[in-house]
């Protein structure tokens, strides 16, 4: 974990890529989420499966990582699917006005 209780780790699944994040992700933090994301979308995969299930705050700057993720891997016929979004990311997204723009799933990414 870094500071503020912030952590990242990836694994396959199958066909998918699992992401887990764990703490803020903000200024300091959402570089260390784009980098990930990018690795598993270097890695063509059919999904990148986001647990936010850790999730402690997310600002725009952690919101802008997650769009661009979601762009290019639907520019490569692939998805994104954030899994279990607390109350407060739920209404952070809706309030941004991207309350359909994600897929999302209440269940654990693995």
């Amino acid at each position: 974990m870094r500071d503020g209780g912030f952590s990242i780790e990836s694994a396959h699944d199958g066909d998918a890529i699992v992401i887990v994040v764990a703490g803020d992700i903000d200024l300091a933090t959402a570089p260390d989420l784009r980098l990930e994301c990018e690795k598993a979308i270097a890695a063509e995969p059919d999904m990148v499966r986001l647990d936010l299930g850790g999730l402690t705050f997310l600002d725009s700057s952690g919101i802008s990582v997650l769009v661009k993720a979601h762009h290019d891997l639907e520019a490569q016929g692939a998805s994104l699917v954030l899994h279990r979004l607390d109350d407060r990311t739920r209404r952070i997204l809706d309030v941004a006005g991207l309350s359909d723009f994600f897929e999302r799933s209440d269940q654990p990414a693995r």
